[in-house]
C-alpha cells in the first residue's frame, strides 16, 4: 500500500540538513572561486606580492664620470665618503651625535639636535658626503639610532682651480653648473641593481644566483684646459684685481689654430666643496655671460676691415685733429692727441678721432658685416653653459653716430670670448676657430670613445691682412700703449682698451673696464689671450691695469708652451730681469719702509703707507725674489698698550728703532742680530750676538 508523501509529518532535522548541504555547498564553491581567482586570474599580481615580501632589488649607483685636463692629468674624480642619518626614536646619545657632526660638518650642535628631536618620522638626513678620514671617532661610534650610508662624492683634485669651468655637483651628484650641468647625462652613467632575499629579521643577504643589472659608469672627460696654467692664470688674475681695486677680473687664452680654451678665469671665483659658501656671481663664468663695451680693442677689427677693403695702408697719412672731433653734438676725444700721423701710429697711440674719422670710408653694411664675420653679436658656440651673444646693431638700425662709436668699441656689446676669439682668428692668418673646452670623451677603462673635431667656423680676412695688421700690433705693445705687456726679444701683437661703463643710462666717469688683448709669439702664434679688469680703481686704463698681467701670465707659463728653445729662453731672462730682493724694512716706519719698497718697483698697501708705529712683520720675507709690482704686507706696532713688539732676527740698532717707535725702553747686550729679548715691565733688554 503507497503512502501519499504530503500526508509525511514534518521532519525538522532533515530541513536543517539541506539548509547546512547547501551553506557548505556555496561556501566552498565561493572559496573555490575565490582560490582560482587568486591563483589563475590574479596569480601573477600576488606571487610578485609574496616575492616582494622575501626579497628586495638594492641600486647600484653609477660612477660618474672624470675630468682630466689636456695632459689627462685628475681634475674631478670621485671618492667614497659617508653620510649620516638617524631613527630619533632610537637614537640613545643625540647630543654626542650632534658634538661629532657640528666639529665634522660646521653646522652647530643645535640645528643637528633640532632635526633629531623635532622629526615625526622614524628617518631623517642630519649630514651628507662626509669625509670621515678626518674624524674617525663618526666611524667608530656605536649608537643603534645613528644610520651611516656610503656614497660617492666629487673630488675637486686641484680644489677651486678651474671650478667655474668645471663646475659643481649636488650632494646626489647631479651636475649644476659649468661642464658638470653641461655634460650631466654623459657623466652621470645609468645606475643598475642586485636583488637580494630579505631573512626573517628583514636582514638583508645576496641569493644564489640573484638577478642583477650591472651599473653602467658615466663617460669621462678631457678637456683642451692645461690645469697648471690654469693655476698660473687665477693666481695673477686675483693679484691684478687687488693691486688695481677692481671689483672683478676675466682672463682667456686661446690656441689661436685650435680655438682650445688654454684657461679660462673669472674673480671672484669659489670652492666647489663648499658650495653653500658660494654667491652667483662667484660660480658664473663671466667670460661668456657677462657683455661689455670693449672700446679700444676694437679698433683692431675696424683696422682689419679697413685694410682688408683696401681703403687705407699701414703707413697712409691720417689726420689726427688735435685730439678733437664733433659729431652730431657729440664730441669725441683722444688721450694722446695726434695731428698729422700714419694709420699704423694712430692705432698705436690708440686714436679714437683717427678711426672714427675712417669710418667714413666704409658703407654701412661692409662694417656690418667684417665686425660680424669676426664674431660680434653671434654665440661663439663653445660647449659651456650660459653663453649669451651681444649686442650688434643691424645696418637699418644704424643713426648718423653709429658707425662712428663702433669704430672704437662703443654702441655695441661683447663677451671677453667673443673679442679673444677675434683676435685668436687675426693670430691663425685670418682664419677663425670655434672655441671649445672638451677635447674628448674617455672610457671608464681609461680608451679615448671619440675626440670632439677641431672646428673651423670662416675666413675672416685675408693672409696678407693678417700679417699687416699683426705687425701694426706688434708697434702697440713696444711703442704705444701697451709698452707694460712688453717682453723683451719677444714679439707680442696686441692692444689695449678703457671703455667708460654706462650707470643708469649716461656713461660714468668713475666706472671703467681696462682690458689687454693679444697674442705671441707675433711670428708664429701658440696663445691667443685677453685680460679684463672690471671697475679699476687705482688705475683705470688697459695698459696700466690690465696688460702687466697679461706679462706675468706670459712669463710664468712659458714653461708650458710649446715655444722654440730661443723664445722660451728670452722670456724667462725677462722673468728674471722684472723681479728683485725684497729688502729688510723691518724697525722702520711705515713713510721710509714704503719709500724704500717702492724705490725697487714694490708695493705697499696704500692704507699703511702713512700708519703710526714700525714695522714688525712683512711678507714675503726678506732676501726672497718677487716681481716687480708685488704688494708687500706690512704689519706694523703701534703705541704702547698693544702687542708688544717681536723684534727677534733684527738687526740691533733697527730693533731698537722698532722698540723705541712703540714707546718703550731698551737694554742691549752684545750686538749683530738680536737672538732673545726678555721684558721687564715696559723694558726690553735685547741680547745679540
Amino acid at each position: 500500500m503507497q503512502t501519499d508523501p504530503s500526508s509525511r509529518p514534518y521532519d525538522p532535522i532533515t530541513w536543517k540538513v539541506g539548509i547546512m548541504i547547501m551553506f557548505f555547498a556555496v561556501a566552498f564553491g565561493a572559496v573555490g572561486a575565490r582560490l582560482f581567482w587568486v591563483q589563475v586570474i590574479e596569480g601573477a599580481r600576488y606571487r610578485e606580492l609574496a616575492r616582494k615580501q622575501y626579497e628586495s632589488k638594492v641600486e647600484l649607483r653609477a660612477e660618474r664620470g672624470r675630468v682630466f685636463d689636456r695632459s689627462m692629468r685628475d681634475v674631478a674624480t670621485m671618492m667614497r665618503v659617508t653620510s649620516f642619518a638617524a631613527d630619533p626614536t632610537m637614537l640613545k646619545q643625540p647630543e654626542l651625535v650632534a658634538d661629532l657632526l657640528a666639529m665634522a660638518d660646521g653646522r652647530p650642535r643645535e640645528w643637528y639636535l633640532d632635526r633629531i628631536r623635532n622629526h615625526k618620522g622614524r628617518f631623517v638626513w642630519l649630514a651628507r658626503s662626509v669625509n670621515t678620514v678626518m674624524y674617525p671617532l663618526l666611524d667608530t661610534m656605536s649608537d643603534p639610532g645613528l644610520i651611516r650610508v656610503r656614497e660617492p662624492k666629487r673630488h675637486f683634485v686641484y680644489g677651486p682651480v678651474a671650478a667655474q669651468i668645471v663646475g659643481t655637483t649636488d650632494v646626489d651628484n647631479n651636475g649644476l653648473t659649468g661642464l658638470e650641468l653641461q655634460y650631466d647625462s654623459l657623466l652621470r652613467g645609468t645606475g643598475g641593481f642586485v636583488v637580494m632575499q630579505r631573512d626573517g629579521r628583514g636582514r638583508l643577504r645576496p641569493s644564489v644566483n640573484p638577478e642583477r643589472e650591472a651599473p653602467r659608469n658615466g663617460l669621462g672627460l678631457q678637456l683642451t684646459i692645461d690645469v697648471e696654467m690654469q693655476r698660473v692664470v687665477e693666481q695673477e688674475l686675483e693679484r691684478g684685481v687687488r693691486e688695481t681695486g677692481a671689483a672683478s677680473g676675466t682672463v682667456i687664452a686661446l690656441d689661436p689654430a685650435t680655438g682650445d680654451v688654454l684657461a679660462m678665469a673669472s674673480w671672484p671665483s669659489f670652492d666647489p666643496t663648499r658650495l653653500d659658501r658660494a654667491t652667483t656671481d662667484a660660480i658664473r663664468i663671466r667670460g661668456i655671460t657677462d657683455m661689455y663695451e670693449p672700446g679700444s680693442t676694437m679698433k683692431a677689427i675696424t683696422a682689419a676691415a679697413l685694410l682688408e677693403e683696401r681703403r687705407i695702408a699701414p703707413d697712409d697719412p691720417v689726420d689726427g685733429l688735435g685730439g678733437r672731433l664733433d659729431i652730431g653734438g657729440y664730441v669725441i676725444t683722444d688721450d694722446h692727441p695726434l695731428w698729422r700721423t700714419t694709420f699704423r701710429k694712430a692705432l698705436e697711440q690708440s686714436s679714437n678721432v683717427v678711426f672714427a674719422s675712417s669710418t667714413r670710408l666704409l658703407d654701412d653694411r661692409v662694417l656690418y658685416k667684417y665686425v660680424r664675420d669676426f664674431g660680434f653679436g653671434i654665440p661663439t658656440g663653445i660647449d659651456l653653459p650660459g653663453e649669451v651673444r651681444g649686442r650688434l646693431k643691424r645696418p637699418n638700425e644704424f643713426d648718423p653716430t653709429t658707425k662712428r662709436f663702433m669704430a672704437f668699441g662703443y654702441e655695441m656689446s661683447s663677451t671677453a670670448l667673443q673679442m679673444v676669439t677675434a683676435y685668436a682668428a687675426i693670430a691663425n692668418k685670418g682664419v677663425m676657430m670655434q672655441p671649445r673646452v672638451v677635447k674628448a670623451f674617455i672610457e671608464p677603462g681609461g680608451r679615448v670613445r671619440n675626440d670632439v673635431r677641431v672646428q673651423t667656423v670662416r675666413r675672416v680676412i685675408g693672409e696678407q691682412t693678417a700679417a699687416m695688421l699683426t705687425n701694426m700690433l706688434t708697434g702697440v705693445v713696444d711703442r704705444g700703449t701697451a709698452t707694460a705687456a712688453a717682453i723683451p726679444g719677444v714679439k707680442i701683437a696686441g692692444k689695449t682698451g678703457t671703455a667708460k661703463q654706462l650707470v643708469d643710462g649716461a656713461y660714468s666717469s668713475t666706472n671703467y673696464t681696462a682690458s689687454f688683448v693679444g697674442y705671441y709669439p707675433a711670428q708664429a702664434p701658440r696663445v691667443a689671450m685677453i685680460v679684463m679688469m672690471d671697475r679699476p680703481t687705482s688705475t683705470i686704463y688697459g695698459g696700466t691695469a690690465a696688460a702687466p698681467v697679461f706679462r706675468r701670465i706670459v712669463q710664468k707659463t712659458m714653461t708650458m708652451m710649446q715655444l722654440d728653445a730661443d723664445t722660451r729662453d728670452r722670456i724667462a731672462a725677462s722673468a728674471a730681469a722684472d723681479t728683485v730682493v725684497v729688502p729688510d724694512v723691518r724697525g722702520l716706519d711705515a713713510p721710509t719702509a714704503t719709500g724704500v719698497l717702492q724705490r725697487l718697483g714694490l708695493r705697499v698697501d696704500r692704507a699703511l703707507q702713512a700708519a703710526a708705529g714700525t714695522v714688525q712683520q712683512q711678507q714675503p720675507a726678506h732676501g726672497t725674489r718677487s716681481l716687480r709690482g708685488t704688494t708687500i704686507a706690512l704689519r706694523m706696532t703701534s703705541a704702547r698698550g698693544s702687542a708688544r713688539p717681536d723684534v727677534r732676527g733684527f738687526l740691533l740698532r733697527r730693533a731698537i728703532a722698532a722698540l723705541h717707535g712703540a714707546g718703550y725702553d731698551v737694554r742691549v747686550r752684545g750686538s749683530g742680530t738680536v737672538r732673545e729679548q726678555h721684558w721687564s715691565g715696559d723694558t726690553c733688554t735685547l741680547e745679540a750676538r
